[in-house]
């Protein structure tokens, strides 16, 4: 995409998780990696299919001869010169028939293998999506910030020209120009300060995004409060289908293929091999000046270890030992999932409740605020008073800001940890 078709355009959360799962570096090094790992699962990779090797060679060699035999029967043979050859090619077949079912629960650990990479792959997408959540919804934060604040300036700055005309007609003090002074520098300092805050979560959105750090957007600051349901629900869904506890499920299951191949190393192994290969050579001396053979060669041995030195017995007993161990990690991760879905639920309705009780307040400040105006320009209270007033709904304002955007990172937490982030 180009930058300049995407300056202040607008978009909403599913855009930026659409856009973060094709761009984002850290979910694209994932989904390769994962790639890589899955080319290693194919059968040969566990030994069940035969291997085929191919082998030739050749030699030549000249030299001269002396030879003298015994008996003077034969003359002698002086500087007689004399060349030998030699070919050779073989194609060899191997198959591994049986050893104890070891293969097989190899293959199936490669398998179970792919299945895991899988689960940390999402893990990790899952991890970056929440990161986009959070940032999208922190500028979302920020942008309506920056409104408050604005109001805020704005209404700091009629209050200070109102101060300095009642000042000229000696109606105000000069301190009370000298505090709307300094109240209005404070709210523009205030404002500049979430601008450049502002500015840091669109760059660090886009990093997220995948996507040039100076592109400007603006996002859709409506916040919808979620239907919320009972604890359970979510414990529930959270045991079944939350990818950290499936990913303790497929270790605790590669632990108990561990065992059973250790058990399999108990068996004999029983293998095959044929070969089909010629041989041929060629010599002026000699009795015979040329021989060749071509034919099949084929063989079964079986093997069966008796003692090892107790290798087999000590790998099998750490195979059960690592049963053990993975089945408390996933016991332990089971808990500490419930534990973060309940300490999310719990957080998520106390905001909502938090929320309603600030919405109340909110009516109540502007009232305020509207009543300390009037009385302000009427005279009947001080410049100080209405100050107050009006820090008093900024503060509300923000607060109801804060839980607003607070209930919707709940929200999506709890839905990373049913794993319904990504429909």
């Amino acid at each position: 995409m180009a930058s300049g078709s995407l300056q202040s355009q607008v978009f909403n959360l599913d855009d930026a998780i659409r856009i973060a799962l094709s761009n984002n570096h850290g979910i694209l090094i994932a989904k390769q990696e994962e790639a890589a790992f899955k080319t290693d699962v194919h059968p040969g990779a566990a030994g069940l299919l035969p291997t085929v090797d191919a082998n030739g060679g050749g030699s030549y060699s000249y030299s001269q001869n002396n030879q003298e035999f015994n008996g003077g029967i034969f003359p002698a043979i002086e500087g007689m010169e004399a060349s030998q050859n030699s070919q050779a090619a073989k194609v060899s077949a191997s198959y591994l028939i049986y050893n104890g079912g070891s293969r097989i629960r190899m293959y199936s650990k490669l398998k179970t293998s792919s299945s895991l990479s899988e689960t940390q792959t999402k893990i990790t997408i899952e991890s970056t999506l929440i990161q986009v959540v959070n940032a999208y919804f922190e500028v979302a934060r920020l942008s309506n910030q920056l409104s408050l604040i604005e109001s805020s300036v704005n209404l700091s700055r009629d209050r200070m020209e109102r101060v300095l005309i009642n000042y000229e007609y000696g109606n105000s003090s000069k301190i009370d120009v000298l505090n709307a002074q300094v109240d209005f520098n404070s709210d523009s300092s205030r404002y500049v300060s979430t601008e450049l805050n502002l500015k840091r979560s669109k760059n660090e959105l886009n990093y997220l995004l995948g996507r040039e750090i100076s592109i400007d957007f603006k996002v859709n600051d409506i916040v919808e409060i979620p239907e919320v349901k009972k604890a359970s629900e979510y414990i529930k869904k959270a045991s079944e289908n939350n990818n950290v506890i499936l990913l303790s499920n497929i270790q605790l299951n590669m632990a108990e293929l561990d065992k059973k191949i250790s058990s399999s190393n108990f068996m004999p192994i029983l293998s095959t091999n044929l070969d089909y290969g010629y041989s041929g050579s060629a010599s002026d001396v000699g009795v015979f000046k040329s021989a060749s053979s071509i034919g099949y060669t084929g063989s079964v041995s079986l093997k069966w270890n008796l003692f090892d030195g107790l290798k087999k017995q000590r790998a099998l007993e750490k195979a059960k030992i690592n049963i053990e161990a993975n089945t408390s990690k996933l016991e332990q991760t089971r808990l500490n999932i419930e534990k973060e879905v309940q300490n999310y639920y719990d957080a998520l309705t106390q905001n909502i409740k938090l929320l309603n009780l600030e919405k109340n307040n909110k009516a109540v400040a502007e009232q305020n605020l509207e009543r300390s105006k009037d009385l302000f320009n009427n005279g009947s209270i001080t410049s100080l008073q209405f100050r107050q007033a009006q820090l008093n709904l900024l503060q509300v304002e923000n607060r109801i800001n804060d839980l607003n955007y607070g209930v919707a990172m709940y929200h999506y937490q709890l839905l990373r940890m049913t794993n319904e982030l990504v429909k």
